[in-house]
């Protein structure tokens, strides 16, 4: 069929009526407006079943899967945008531009509504370039003076090499970045991420994490050279364990005693305990007196062997590991005493101790009181 068989129609009956060719041939879903969360139904706009009342469904255009556009309005998840409409671009689902603006769209869950409803955020982007702004991967992007993330600009040493390398990290000619925060004294040229928080570049092995701060109660990107980190050996194990070819690390620290050519962790996807063939490690601590052939991880922080029961990597003095059995919630106990987050509960009843659902503050109990987080609340009058 050519062209000229279309020739009189409306861009909205041209499309339908390809649609319904498409449908009878059985490929109509490959051309369904439904995909793109928009559809015209009785020469009305809709965005996910919800009518666009402003929509004018003759000139109606379908830019991706929340983007749209007619004559008069550009258009957000069926919200209106205070953009020129016929020059307005979708760029993904986040990033739309016009001839002279930039527009950063989201659609989060509401706190306020204690996340069960979503409210859209459209923001044009003040100072940003259309002319010369471009999309980069994993959601950043750049113009002719500025790099943005999410849609909010941030500094950058060389803005020409400026390459994401994830979501987290990032690099140009000169230095690397971690959550848009430059590591300084990094080598950008050779700059990598590895696993986990940990990264290198030619010279020496980061750790990065967000770091709380107590001023202002945010997290703020912090990166920390591993001192003596050998980056051509450097290896990640797992969590936050790593080695090179002479030493173990825990994040930003060396265990000084561990044999990287032995270390191993005492179970899968348990990635706070690990051993070599002398000394057995929890994180960054070495676990004294521990019998390596017997030793076992439990719950809670908890662990055992045949002579003593540990909480992390220290002992709890007088423990019974064979009567021992972890609870929940940091509870545990053996035949003479209660134990909380490795802490014993003093004067507590082992023999009738036990978790409580669904009490107001109390969450375990015994024969004579009532406990909330560790702590003694108050005398027991149900009957345990």
């Amino acid at each position: 069929m050519g062209n000229h068989y279309l020739t009189g129609f409306t861009k909205q009956q041209t499309m339908k009526f390809i649609s319904f060719l498409l449908s009878i041939l059985g490929f109509g879903a490959l051309f369904s407006c439904k995909k793109s969360g928009y559809e015209i139904k009785d020469g009305v706009v809709y965005f996910k079943n919800v009518p666009v009342r402003a929509a004018d469904a003759n000139s109606f255009e379908s830019l991706n899967s929340v983007f749209g556009k007619d004559v008069k309005n550009a258009y957000y998840r069926g919200y209106p945008i205070d953009a020129d409409c016929h020059s307005f671009v979708a760029l993904n689902e986040n990033y739309a531009k016009d001839k002279s603006s930039v527009f950063y769209c989201t659609n989060a869950l509401d706190g306020k509504t204690y996340f069960t409803t979503r409210n859209n955020k459209i923001s044009k982007i003040n100072g940003a370039d259309a002319a010369t702004f471009e999309l980069l991967a994993y959601n950043y992007a750049k113009d002719k003076s500025h790099c943005y993330a999410d849609g909010i600009s941030f500094p950058v040493q060389d803005l020409a090499t400026f390459t994401p390398l994830d979501g987290t990290y990032a690099t140009d000619k000169e230095v690397g970045y971690f959550r848009l925060t430059p590591i300084l004294k990094s080598d950008g040229s050779s700059f990598k991420p590895l696993s986990g928080g940990f990264s290198k570049d030619r010279i020496q092995v980061y750790y990065s994490w967000m770091k709380s701060d107590d001023s202002s109660g945010r997290s703020v990107p912090t990166s920390k050279v591993i001192a003596g980190a050998d980056p051509v050996s450097f290896t990640v194990l797992d969590g936050d364990y790593s080695t090179d070819k002479t030493h173990v690390y825990y994040k930003t620290g060396m265990l000084t005693s561990a044999n990287p050519l032995t270390i191993h962790f005492l179970k899968p996807y348990e990635y706070n305990y690990v051993s070599d063939s002398t000394h057995l490690y929890y994180q960054d601590q070495r676990i004294q007196n521990a019998d390596l052939n017997s030793f076992e991880t439990l719950a809670e922080g908890y662990a055992r062997d045949t002579r003593s029961v540990f909480f992390k990597a220290n002992s709890l003095k007088n423990s019974d590991p064979g009567s021992f059995t972890v609870l929940n919630g940091g509870y545990a106990k053996d035949k003479a005493h209660v134990y909380f987050m490795g802490n014993e509960i003093r004067n507590a009843d082992p023999a009738s101790f036990k978790m409580v659902d669904n009490v107001y503050e109390q969450d375990a109990g015994d024969a004579g009181s009532t406990y909330y987080n560790g702590k003694k609340t108050g005398k027991n009058r149900t009957n345990l």
